[in-house]
């Protein structure tokens, strides 16, 4: 999936991303917040703004509960 820079992602565009890597590559939602870290984030938290990356984290925590 191609990721824009232009705007902040939202808590629901996070998850449905955690479900659909989650589905498709058979990870729980650890290995998955991992991977989608990587993915989008290239290891820096700030690369796509706070916004972004507390929506993030947010859609991560709510797979936690």
């Amino acid at each position: 999936m191609r990721v824009n820079n232009s705007g902040n992602l939202s808590v629901t565009y996070f998850r449905a991303y955690f479900h659909l890597v989650m589905n498709t590559q058979g990870m729980n939602h650890k290995k998955a917040q991992n991977l989608i870290f990587q993915r989008f984030f290239h290891q820096d938290p700030m690369l796509r703004g706070e916004t972004t990356y507390s929506n993030f984290k947010k859609a991560a925590e709510s797979f936690e509960l």
